[in-house]
């Protein structure tokens, strides 16, 4: 055994157990399949939340990272220190958002190790690893000579092992809809979250080439834990859209970035995980406000807002009115006889 497998060994031996024990309560491999899968990510929930509040955080902290690379945008060195000064400070990590992805190869390698364990064969004879013998799990493998025979498939056997076109097909299905389901899981979390995306754009990257190299790697891999990833996927599309229905924190930061949308602000500055307390947009505004002081088309705006203020016109930068004027220079009786 290899220094990984001696590593790895107890969880095997724990997954392995627990997937003979779902097996002994439904007698289906995909059901047992699932059902472990399920218990897998209840586990990682808090994880999941976690990193979900994490890109929150590096979203909070956007205009701080923008400042120290403007200030030290010549000098890389003092740039990055000050960068993990702001995130020990605000207790982030630039990687935080990736957790659940970056879990995911450890847990497709405890996968693939524990369906080939449960359907090694020595010679033509099935001799099932990391489960006890008194399993009805082991006593089926054995008589099925280390088959997984469900949803039509052998879920020990791989895509490219699998001789015709016809016979492969079902299991490029499951890669094909194992893929699709990553790519809508990132895609529901990018629609929740447009400006933590935004500003968070290693975490960007990783979720837009995973499924990528996952589907490399489905097609040299058992359907079974093919599965696993597709029943991992439908859960945590399930898990996204209840964490921002109603956790406190996500449910305002999703409201906020409605409101932010239609009010046409990029960047939402002050959500507070930690506090659970989401504040206005004031400071958003008032960025797009100061860019607009500067703006070309300030004066023309200015004018047309004070020409309807019921004949009473204030000042603007862009004409003034002289003492006993009724109207902003440019709106005289030339206009009405144009009309």
């Amino acid at each position: 055994m290899s220094v990984l497998g001696q590593i790895f060994n107890p969880i095997f031996e724990v997954i392995a157990e627990l997937l003979a024990f779902y097996y002994g309560l439904v007698h289906d491999y995909a059901a047992a399949i699932a059902l472990l899968t399920i218990t897998v990510m209840i586990v990682l929930a808090p994880l999941t939340i976690k990193s979900t509040r994490s890109m929150l955080e590096m979203q909070r902290i956007q205009p701080e990272m923008k400042k120290i690379q403007a200030k030290y945008k010549n000098d890389k060195v003092a740039q990055q220190e000050a960068m993990s000064q702001l995130f020990k400070e605000n207790k982030v990590s630039p990687a935080g958002g990736c957790l659940p992805m970056l879990a995911q190869f450890p847990l497709l390698y405890v996968m693939y190790s524990v369906i080939r364990g449960l359907t090694n064969t020595v010679g033509n004879v099935a001799s099932p690893k990391y489960i006890s013998h008194s399993t009805l799990l082991y006593q089926n493998l054995i008589a099925s000579h280390g088959q997984m025979h469900s949803l039509g498939l052998n879920l020990s056997e791989t895509a490219t092992r699998v001789h015709g076109f016809t016979n492969a097909l079902p299991y490029y299905v499951v890669i094909a809809i194992a893929v699709v389901l990553q790519y809508l899981q990132m895609a529901q979390l990018t629609s929740k979250n447009p400006q933590g995306a935004a500003a968070n754009p290693q975490a960007q990257m990783l979720q837009k080439y995973t499924p990528i190299i996952f589907a490399v790697i489905y097609i040299s891999i058992p359907a079974g834990v093919n599965l696993y990833f597709i029943v991992s996927s439908l859960f945590r599309i399930g898990q996204q859209e209840l964490m921002y229905r109603h956790d406190p924190v996500l449910k305002k930061h999703a409201q906020a970035n409605a409101e932010a949308r239609l009010a046409g602000t990029e960047v939402i500055e002050h959500v507070k995980p930690k506090k659970g307390v989401l504040k206005s947009l004031l400071a958003s505004v008032k960025e797009i406000g100061d860019k607009g002081k500067s703006g070309p088309g300030r004066d023309s705006g200015a004018s047309g807002r004070n020409s309807n203020n019921n004949g009473t016109n204030k000042p603007s930068s862009g004409g003034q009115k002289r003492p006993g004027q009724s109207r902003p220079r440019g709106q005289g009786k030339n206009n009405k006889r144009g009309r």
